[in-house]
């Protein structure tokens, strides 16, 4: 999350993000500390990602470098639907013994809770979060056969550009929400598709136009030849598609709403999370948040993930609280009712009708 994000927010509350120091960061915690916690464990860690998505991607980088660090077996586990909430609730009823982690999408943690979602049995600000993997603009994602070859394209169409997504806060369907809305493009949104594969089966056969993803996630898709970036959601261009221009650029927006696209940018800056069972104790979270910060800042690791066309942008856990706390202070009381009614009343259709 960038300083310029939130400062163009009034009365939010601005947050600078450090890489790898952080002010109160706990003392480092040796290999063999972990181990003496750890080892011999199983884990288990869990994510809101399907099989073959970057959420499932990451994770199973990660889990052969956690194992070597904290001495633990760590099951992988696919926790999809609900946008994230599913995962989360296996979370919140974890032992809170360090021995459950989650990876998840920060924005959907903070936007469910926002936006006052059934189903939301924790409060953002005080989860126990262990780091963060990446940060990422998102982007428009469209089949190569889609008749939509620009944003223009879609901002003149006399049909409502028809987007997928699974569930109203997994990441992606509230962000296309506010983007149509602050572009002023006709948008529909179809809900219920399973995590990525179902939905870029309905972009590669027509059922939907496209859908909103994460850089790195199009980056993987976009490499079987089937689907195309159309435009950043953000300020600066996608470093991995630099030829997609931003939203920004592509529209003139009206500025309140683009203060609104701006906000939910900033959500999406918080990232990929790893977060570990409310109530863990200190002695361990400090432990897992050394190993985390280990495989993360470790350059052997940083290259295989690159390598896998993963994205990594290593925060500490404790920057990752006050990131949080800085983006659900970022709106005042009528833009969040605006906001809201934009990303769970407008667009949506379900799949079955």
């Amino acid at each position: 999350m960038s300083q310029s994000v939130w400062s163009r927010l009034p009365g939010a509350c601005v947050a600078v993000t450090a890489i790898g120091i952080g002010l109160g960061i706990a003392p480092a915690q040796s290999a063999d500390d972990a181990k003496a916690a750890f080892a011999g464990k199983q884990m288990r860690f869990y994510t809101m990602g399907s099989a073959g998505g970057g959420y499932d991607a990451h994770m199973r980088t990660l889990i052969p470098h956690l194992e070597k660090r904290l001495g633990a077996t760590i099951v992988p586990a696919n926790e999809t639907g609900a946008g994230g909430l599913l995962a989360m609730n296996r979370l919140i009823s974890a032992p809170p013994d360090g021995l459950t982690l989650l990876l998840t999408g920060g924005e959907g943690v903070v936007t469910a809770q926002l936006y006052g979602l059934s189903g939301v049995r924790y409060d953002a600000r005080k989860l126990v979060y262990l780091g963060r993997i990446s940060g990422e603009a998102k982007v428009m994602l469209l089949g190569t056969n889609s008749p939509f070859k620009s944003v223009a394209d879609m901002l003149k169409s006399d049909r409502p550009v028809i987007w997928g997504g699974s569930g109203k806060t997994d990441g992606n369907s509230d962000f296309t929400s506010i983007a149509a809305y602050a572009m002023g493009m006709k948008t529909r949104i179809i809900l219920g598709y399973k995590g990525s594969g179902g939905m870029n089966m309905a972009i590669e056969t027509g059922e939907v136009d496209g859908r909103v993803v994460s850089e790195e996630a199009a980056a993987l898709f976009v490499r079987g030849g089937k689907m195309r970036v159309l435009a950043t959601l953000a300020r600066e261009r996608s470093a991995q598609f630099p030829d997609a221009p931003t939203a920004f650029e592509a529209v003139n927006m009206a500025p309140a709403r683009a203060k609104l696209l701006d906000w939910r940018a900033g959500i999406a800056a918080l990232g990929r999370l790893i977060i570990a069972a409310p109530g863990t104790p200190k002695d361990r979270v400090d432990l897992l948040r050394a190993a985390v910060k280990d495989v993360l800042t470790d350059p052997a690791v940083v290259a295989e993930i690159k390598k896998r066309n993963l994205a990594v942008g290593y925060v500490p856990g404790e920057e990752v609280e006050k990131n949080v706390a800085a983006a659900m202070g970022a709106l005042d009381g009528a833009a969040l009712n605006e906001v809201k009614d934009v990303a769970l009343n407008r667009y949506y259709s379900d799949p079955k009708k």
